[in-house]
């Protein structure tokens, strides 16, 4: 996971790029129950939730997500993500 932030005027940008391989399955919506997929992402700052998204197979392999936020710098970013297949990962960044 690569994550870069800026900060102008108390607003926080996040750009968030998750390595994860996202294999959906073409066709039948009946075979996305066997897809591999970043199910749930969440994004906590000074310990309170941000950002938080419901993900499907029909995001792209290796997705990218930008939001902004209300806030100064000085904090830790908690990124959380959950797979359709029970994987998942915690990563921290700090803000300058």
């Amino acid at each position: 996971m690569r994550v870069e932030t800026s900060i102008k005027d108390d607003v926080i940008t996040v750009r968030l790029f998750l390595q994860h391989g996202m294999a959906g399955q073409a066709g039948c919506a009946a075979d996305a129950v066997d897809a591999l997929f970043i199910r749930e992402l969440s994004v906590r700052y000074r310990g309170e939730k941000v950002f938080g998204a419901a993900l499907s197979p029909a995001m792209s392999a290796d997705p990218f997500v930008r939001f902004r936020f209300l806030g100064t710098g000085g904090g830790s970013l908690v990124i959380s993500w959950n797979d359709s297949q029970g994987g998942g990962d915690t990563y921290s960044h700090e803000i300058a």
